[in-house]
């Protein structure tokens, strides 16, 4: 096997990176929305897990592309706000640019060291981004700080194993292509899942509730699915091994795609994904 390229960023670099402008999250939020069946409004399905009464203080940390903003402030009909919160300057850029709802107002904030006062909220959401932070325990526990009695935490995350098919679709570029590679573990599939979730939360919310709901990406042709894989190329082109490049590989993925949904009529990506819910007490 051909030695794999060793100038992989370091994780905090790379989130960097990856989340220094909205567009290539905004790309995969698009995807899922447009591509899952059976299908589902993830984001209200979550948000229902949370009894609103409309006068909530929310905090939604990591807020990314904002695509929690506009259902959080149709719940919040009764004088509530939300703080849309993210460390990246450049996503609160974009977000800021789209005109926020009068409820929402946007804060630049790192989870491990929020700058609010303690027991300020009444719902924090941390969807979908826990497995990017250093210290998972820090941030739960800055989350449980800043948390009124009763208050909720919400936290989304995916399964392990979850969109596991465009990984092997690489590799079985690498194959066809006579450069063979394994795409090794990357932390943001292993360091907070459905399946190891509880062990952070539980430190801070003994009581933990987790619902999962399990569906599909599911494309009739090659172009949607190659413009998500192209949105995790900070992630996977560094393992790639001498002698194959990025664009190579993506021309062989597309069409590996392209033929089996010749052959089979569709594109099948199985993901699994829920979320942790818990009250403090």
């Amino acid at each position: 096997m051909s030695r794999a390229n060793p100038s992989a960023p370091e994780p905090a670099d790379l989130n960097a990176q990856m989340y220094a402008r909205e567009e290539p999250l905004a790309v995969r939020v698009r995807t899922h929305k447009l591509y899952t069946q059976p299908q589902v409004d993830f984001q209200a399905w979550v948000l229902n897990h949370v009894p609103w009464r409309g006068d909530e203080r929310v905090l939604d940390i990591g807020c990314g592309s904002g695509s929690y903003v506009e259902p959080v402030c149709e719940r919040l009909r009764h004088g509530g706000c939300l703080l849309a919160g993210d460390v990246s300057w450049g996503m609160l850029r974009d977000l800021s640019a789209k005109s926020l709802p009068a409820c929402a107002e946007p804060l630049n904030a790192d989870v491990m060291r929020l700058p609010l006062a303690k027991a300020c909220c009444d719902v924090v959401l941390v969807n979908h981004m826990l497995y990017h932070v250093p210290q998972i325990e820090v941030a739960v526990a800055e989350i449980h700080r800043v948390l009124r009695p009763g208050g909720r935490l919400v936290a989304a995350t995916n399964a392990q194993d979850a969109m596991q098919t465009f990984i092997a679709e690489m590799e079985e570029a690498g194959r066809n292509l006579g450069h063979p590679f394994k795409i090794p573990s990357i932390p943001v599939r292993v360091r907070f899942t459905l399946g190891n979730g509880w062990d952070f939360l539980r430190p801070c919310f003994p009581d933990v509730e987790r619902d999962v709901i399990e569906n599909a990406l599911v494309f009739s042709e090659a172009a949607p699915a190659i413009a998500y894989i192209n949105t995790t190329r900070l992630i996977y082109e560094p393992p790639l091994p001498a002698g194959l490049d990025w664009e190579t590989m993506m021309a062989q993925v597309e069409q590996q795609i392209s033929a089996k949904v010749a052959d089979e009529g569709e594109y099948r990506v199985l993901k699994t994904a829920g979320v942790f819910t818990a009250t403090k007490a």
